[in-house]
């Protein structure tokens, strides 16, 4: 009898909302692609290489291609088997995986129609903003964790922050 007052909660997404949902998901997988990268850099150094002189820069940016090949889910197995996070860690990685896989392969199937649905679209978009500050966070996590890591093997922090904030100068152009 009152089918008409559910259906003032469905209506098709407007371009606006739809152009934040993009904008959503391009961050989202941007900021994981930035992680796999933290990842990919991390696993090379801590299971391949491990000490510091013990290879040649062409040598290290061979193995770096190797792992650059890597995705997440390759990258959380290589890191299981060779002991690099703690177990808290590692649990982290495997519940962003999921989401991770969630965004990737099965958002739109499970969903899709979630966009059809006042309430729904903004739960859907906050979910994918959510994965999006979790990638940043983990990518920040180890990047600390690398750090330390290098620092425990000889290298100074200062050394790995000035040559950041010239990789980052250059990136600007600030540096030729």
């Amino acid at each position: 009898m009152l089918g008409w007052v559910k259906n003032m909660n469905r209506r098709q997404i407007n371009n606006e909302e739809l152009t934040a949902l993009f904008y959503l998901i391009g961050k989202g997988i941007w900021h994981l692609q930035n992680l796999e990268d933290a990842l990919q850099t991390y696993i090379t150094i801590k299971v391949e290489i491990k000490e510091v002189g013990v290879m040649n820069a062409e040598q290290a940016e061979d193995l770096l291609k190797k792992h650059r090949a890597n995705t997440l889910g390759t990258l959380l197995k290589i890191a299981k088997n060779n002991n690099v996070f703690s177990e808290e860690s590692v649990k982290r990685l495997e519940v962003f995986k999921e989401e991770r896989d969630w965004l990737v392969h099965r958002s739109v199937h499970q969903n899709g129609k979630d966009l059809y649905l006042n309430n729904k679209r903004y739960e859907l978009m906050e979910r994918i903003e959510r994965f999006s500050e979790e990638a940043l966070a983990l990518q920040k996590a180890v990047a600390q964790e690398f750090e330390d890591f290098s620092v425990s093997k000889g290298v100074s922090r200062k050394w790995i922050h000035d040559k950041a904030a010239r990789d980052l100068a250059k990136l600007k152009g600030a540096i030729a």
